[in-house]
């Protein structure tokens, strides 16, 4: 008992001033148990989780989401494929289990949300959970319209055959002669229906203000969901969780197994772990990296720390951390397995009708390669220069068909992974059962993404002081962000969710962590969290641990939150239009870079803005605290 009690005040107690402060929340909000009796997994004065299985399945089912699914597989994309995964790993050893189970670890010990916890840390920190509760809010805002895309897919499922098997038609004359939709011709069914049929995008931002109604009902039935999961709480989201997680993985081990057996797949998965060098060279792959370890995980979002906060004070968060973010990476990468993979498929595909072309070309340019026509063409130059300079037809000359190549030029996007699972699906026999069951796993994986979002969102509201019931809070809330959310439900919406994804929400996030570490680093101190862990879990942070909080974390998210706020100041932001037969790459008008900027303005200013308040007295922030 005696090294029990020398334990608890070693843990809690860092200086003489905050002494009796924190021995009060040592007593009265961690639950310690001076009496000895054991500790149960509930906590009678604050909503609990059943037990630490539903713990870590919401957990798991908040970090495994759309950022794994939709994110990660078009960021390796984008970056060269293998050139993309070094970065991610040397992030996640880095940044992502070390701020894991820092914010693991301050929810767990002080049984706040995000605003109380870092109101405890200092009045003057405060503000991190507001710019925490800003950049959630418009996460979440455009993670939903994801979700709804998700929704109405699962419903167009169910069609006959699916309407993405094949291009439409059209007639006309007097013999209804039909013809391909040439717009569809141009790229393929799967890109047709998703630019065309399911967005209707324009061909730049500045177009296409009207509302989508097709996406505009999906959102809708996405808001309600959300609406019941927040109001049903912990205690039914953890039952859920057993089958929200575990189905995920069923249905994507099927499709990894298919995918396997497609002609090139091999070609894509080598891509995919085949680093370009020069890639690495480039500052927006580790930027990118950065970035999607905060996507991927959720860190900076306030959802872990409300999360732990409603466990029990000696629970194990080492293991929690080191748990959630590998499962979560892995997951990431077995999904980037099977895009890259159907991305094989379709680069050896288009490599053939390249290859056929070149015969055809090859037989009007009467020269032959030895009987033999391959993807090499060692006199491809010389032989389209004679060909140029003879006829003058600078269309018909031979291309470089090599898959490589191919792989290359595939659009990436945001639509990269519903194109890319669309077609795997058209392979499989049966394929509308498959469609239906693997949207319906994106619906699930969406709900988690965004239910834990939004429950971390809720606690920030309620730490602020909101004092109307949880049911009514979460019904006020989802109904000012299906409003909202109409914005980005117009044609050009999926424009905005890619600038809000790439731009706003990332350099938020990135701001958000880097004020937590610091937060930490140099105002709680890492000896008193290094302290607090050992309490809580009866292990001692090691070097490593140490070393990445205290030195290695600040440095590299403090530089790249410079380099990012540079580049944006030397560069526009630019985002994937769609022309009709292709991606394009478009720089973002004036006002959609000014909007954005006073976003980040607003969010960065949060946290000084704050400490400012409670400097001149105008408000009292340590009330959080209590």
């Amino acid at each position: 008992m005696v090294k029990h009690d020398l334990e608890n005040q070693r843990c809690m107690v860092s200086s003489d001033k905050d002494s009796s402060e924190l021995q009060v929340l040592n007593d009265k909000e961690t639950g310690v148990i001076e009496s000895g009796a054991k500790e149960s997994f509930k906590d009678k004065s604050r909503q609990s989780w059943n037990n630490k299985t539903e713990y870590i399945l919401t957990s798991l089912g908040n970090a495994v989401g759309l950022g794994n699914i939709w994110r990660f597989p078009y960021k390796c994309h984008k970056h060269g494929g293998g050139a993309f995964l070094i970065p991610y790993a040397i992030m996640l050893l880095v940044v992502g289990y070390p701020l894991l189970l820092m914010e693991y670890s301050m929810g767990q010990r002080a049984k706040k949300g995000a605003i109380g916890v870092w109101s405890r840390v200092s009045p003057y920190t405060t503000g991190i959970g507001i710019a925490s509760l800003v950049v959630c809010l418009v996460l979440g805002l455009y993670y939903n319209v994801i979700l709804s895309l998700a929704f109405f897919y699962t419903a167009n499922s169910f069609r006959f055959p699916l309407p993405w098997d094949s291009c439409p038609v059209t007639y006309s004359g007097i013999n209804m002669t039909a013809t391909i939709v040439q717009e569809c011709a141009d790229s393929s069914p799967t890109s047709y229906f998703w630019f065309r049929e399911t967005l209707d995008v324009p061909v730049t931002i500045d177009q296409g203000g009207e509302l989508n109604w097709w996406v505009v009902a999906a959102s809708f039935v996405a808001w309600f969901a959300l609406f019941i999961g927040l109001v049903r709480g912990t205690s039914s989201t953890g039952k859920v969780m057993y089958f929200a997680v575990f189905f995920p993985y069923i249905v994507l081990t099927a499709f990894a197994i298919r995918t396997i057996l497609l002609d090139g797949a091999a070609a894509g998965i080598a891509y995919l772990f085949r680093p370009d060098i020069e890639k690495l060279k480039n500052p927006a792959a580790w930027l990118d990296a950065l970035t999607q370890i905060f996507f991927s995980i959720g860190l900076g979002q306030g959802t872990y720390i409300a999360f732990a906060s409603y466990t029990t004070t000696h629970n194990n968060c080492i293991f929690d951390t080191i748990f959630v973010a590998t499962v979560n990476s892995f997951t990431s990468l077995f999904v980037a397995l099977i895009v890259f993979g159907v991305m094989g498929f379709k680069a050896v595909a288009n490599s053939k009708l390249c290859l056929a072309r070149n015969e055809v070309i090859l037989q009007r340019m009467n020269a032959t390669l030895n009987g033999t026509l391959t993807s090499d063409y060692v006199n491809m130059t010389t032989l389209n220069s004679t060909f140029n300079g003879t006829f003058g037809n600078g269309t018909d000359l031979l291309q470089d068909c090599s898959p490589a190549k191919e792989l290359g030029s595939i659009p990436g996007g945001t639509g990269l992974a519903f194109i890319s699972f669309c077609d795997a699906i058209l392979k499989f026999p049966g394929s509308n059962f498959w469609s239906v069951l693997f949207f319906f796993m994106i619906v699930n994986i969406g709900l988690g993404s965004v239910l834990g979002n939004f429950t971390g969102i809720v606690s920030l509201i309620r730490d602020l002081g909101c004092k109307i019931s949880k049911a009514k809070l979460a019904l006020l809330l989802c109904i000012v962000m299906f409003i909202i959310s109409l914005t980005l439900s117009t044609k050009k919406g999926i424009y905005l969710v890619e600038i809000f994804d790439d731009v706003y929400v990332g350099t938020g996030l990135l701001y958000i962590v880097l004020c937590e570490t610091f937060a930490v680093a140099f105002l709680y101190g890492i000896k008193r969290l290094a302290n607090d862990i050992h309490f809580m879990t009866g292990q001692r942070l090691n070097i490593y641990w140490k070393t990445c909080m205290q030195f290695l974390c600040p440095i590299l998210l403090l530089g790249c939150f410079c380099t990012i706020v540079v580049s944006y100041i030397i560069k526009s932001p630019i985002y994937h239009a769609w022309d009709g037969t292709g991606i394009v790459e478009m720089t973002y008008p004036a006002w959609v870079s000014v909007l954005v900027a006073i976003l980040l303005v607003l969010t960065t200013l949060s946290v000084p803005l704050v400490a400012l308040l409670h400097r001149l007295r105008v408000y009292d922030f340590t009330k959080f605290a209590e």
